[in-house]
């Protein structure tokens, strides 16, 4: 009796949002792409499947997400021009509607539990739901696809962490866990985000600092991975970072403590403090808080994106790796201020001084753009509030200098309570309008970085300066937790350093100073709120030490990243040869398009578009 063919197979290391969503793709293309036989996807991690590490369940229930609910989701679309077929599924608030309502269909694997009913009868549209609830619906996208797995494809989620993995006879590749266990596979998946890092030189130092002298230091880590127990209360502690990291320690070392916020009659948010929270002294190189999340809806139907910086106009730049910062960038700008004018235009014309279609003409056919539209703007657009300044937005303390903390806490209390009632007013959906422009933007440099258009120097040197910009303008915290900042700045149990802000250490503990102020900060804790960025150089993960020591992995010359061939996320050896049965997606991977935040719907995400590329691939590979 000839014994059974064991069904091909696909292992993917990592189970969080990133496999979740490559499932989701293979089994969507699977009807149109058989393989020769049956097809098992396998899904290897410590975690559980659909959030993973980052977004597991077993974290603070004051995290919140970073999205509203109606602005998420795990699912094509119409939008979507991936190759692959479109299966829409529920954005957040609909899969949280139908779960508190009762409707929702329950996969074998998925559970929930009261808290998250309890939440998911508050969720609406712009509800920013918490971590944990997001790790639920995560987890349902994952039940959810394995049990309507088309005929022929089966998933399995393996408890485990990948340790090694090795080539044998015939292509085949075994992957070795970490409790000894072996997992055969035809193709590879390496999915598991940016993983644990070393300490970055200047960081390791401060560390090693701290060690010696019995000192306080919290290195840069995933959220759900930082622990706050041994920061003191009621000391001075220095905070690294004014990002959304930043916001997550701060709630939990304010309101995870046991502070509590009251409203005033006024409309006034007011901290009450417990008295278990440190005096927390922040600073960063921007030296200000992330700009809140909009509020607001625009007034007309969403710009038609991008107008200036497509993969055509990179084209028109001329042959050859192109300069982030020289070539790309004056693009970047003109395609965010042609948003910004564009929406002023069209839904706030009474604040021109030249009438609105003459001014739409005058922007459309500006050349050479720079020159043109700062005539133009010079002489319609008279507010100074109405004016988009990238430079200035980008910086906002250049060039101030004060007398010390108190005169800098003054004035970043006013930016901030101004910020936040912008960023609720429709008056300036000029801002919304930016923030779309920039989530186009964000897709197209992905994408070019990814196959090679801008060069690998270039993209090291300039793409995190990019990044930081992205988020600071549009991927800041909610309304209402920048709103509590300011609250404890007004406690004073939130100061700050100001900008390019730099720590050292000092005999007793760590000191800070900036560029805004002449004083200085000493403090006997440091906290790095501020994600670690990802680096094969510095991983820690077993899996991929043992990969590059024997050269079967490379990082992308001057970025750091895992080097994988753009066409198809094939890791490259040390030879610059693609693998052909080991493929990359996530931080950690060059070209990981999408990584560092949800994709929102209707907006042709690059997320879906490359994970459904790569599912292909791997189909087509298996035939």
């Amino acid at each position: 009796m000839s014994t059974p063919e064991r069904p091909l197979r696909i292992a993917v290391v990592g189970a969080g949002p990133r496999a979740t969503s490559l499932l989701e793709r293979i089994a969507a293309n699977l009807p149109g792409l058989p393989p020769r036989r049956a097809l098992e996807v396998c899904v290897v991690d410590p975690h559980p499947p659909g959030g993973g590490r980052v977004w597991r369940h077993d974290q603070s229930p004051w995290l919140w997400m970073n999205t509203t609910a109606g602005d998420c989701t795990m699912f094509t679309d119409a939008s979507s021009t991936c190759d692959g077929p479109v299966v829409p599924g529920p954005t957040l608030a609909e899969w949280a509607r139908d779960l508190a309502s009762g409707s929702l269909h329950r996969p074998r694997g998925f559970a929930s539990d009261g808290a998250d009913l309890a939440e998911a009868r508050r969720v609406h549209r712009d509800w920013f739901a918490t971590r944990r609830l997001q790790s639920r619906y995560l987890s349902w996208v994952f039940h959810r696809t394995a049990e309507r797995a088309p005929e022929g494809l089966s998933v399995r989620a393996v408890r485990g962490r990948a340790v090694d993995l090795r080539d044998l006879p015939g292509g085949t590749q075994r992957l070795a866990l970490e409790d000894g266990t072996a997992l055969d596979a035809d193709l590879v998946v390496l999915a598991q985000g940016s993983g644990d890092t070393a300490p970055a030189p200047g960081e390791g130092r401060l560390a090693a600092h701290a060690d010696a002298h019995g000192l306080v230091y919290v290195p840069t880590a995933s959220t759900a991975d930082i622990a706050l127990d041994a920061v003191p209360a009621g000391e001075p502690v220095l905070v690294r970072g004014l990002g959304l990291a930043f916001v997550d320690t701060v709630v939990l070392l304010t309101s995870g403590r046991g502070g509590t916020f009251t409203r005033e009659a006024d409309g006034t948010l007011r901290y009450r403090p417990s008295g278990r929270e440190p005096v927390l002294w922040a600073g960063s190189r921007r030296g200000v808080p992330y700009h809140s999340k909009l509020h607001y809806d625009l007034p007309g139907p969403r710009p038609d994106l991008p107008r200036h910086l497509d993969r055509a106009a990179l084209a028109a730049l001329g042959a050859g790796p192109l300069d982030l910062r020289e070539d790309v960038w004056p693009l970047v700008v003109r395609e965010l201020a042609h948003a910004h004018y564009a929406e002023l235009a069209r839904s706030h014309p009474e604040r021109l001084s030249l009438g609105a279609a003459e001014f739409l003409e005058r922007l459309e056919s500006a050349d050479p753009w720079e020159d043109r539209v700062k005539e133009l703007v010079a002489e319609a657009v008279p507010d100074g509030a109405d004016v988009f300044d990238a430079g200035r937005i980008d910086r906002p303390l250049a060039g101030l200098r004060f007398a010390g903390h108190d005169a800098l806490g003054a004035w970043l209390e006013e930016y901030i309570a101004a910020d936040l009632e912008r960023r609720r007013d429709p008056a300036y959906s000029m801002d919304l309008a930016v923030f779309f422009a920039l989530l186009s933007v964000f897709t197209v440099l992905g994408e070019a970085l990814a196959d090679g258009t801008v060069s690998a120097e270039s993209a090291a040197r300039e793409f995190p300066g990019f990044l930081g910009f992205f988020g600071f303008v549009a991927s800041g915290p909610p309304g209402p937790r920048l709103e509590e900042v300011l609250a404890l700045a007004r406690a004073g149990v939130l100061r700050f350093t100001g900008a390019d802000t730099a720590v050292r250490a000092v005999e007793g503990g760590f000191e800070a100073r900036s560029a805004s102020t002449g004083a200085t900060v000493t403090a006997r804790a440091l906290l790095e709120a501020r994600l670690p960025a990802p680096s094969l150089e510095r991983t820690t993960d077993p899996l991929l030490l043992a990969l590059r020591e024997r050269g079967e992995i490379r990082a992308r010359e001057h970025g750091g990243l895992v080097d994988a061939d753009p066409a198809g996320q094939r890791l490259r050896r040390a030879d610059g040869e693609p693998h052909p049965a080991r493929f990359g997606l996530g931080a950690l991977v060059a070209g990981g398009v999408g990584a560092g935040g949800f994709s929102r719907p209707h907006t042709d995400a690059g997320f879906f578009r490359q994970n459904d590329a790569v599912a292909r691939v791997l189909l087509a590979a298996l035939r």
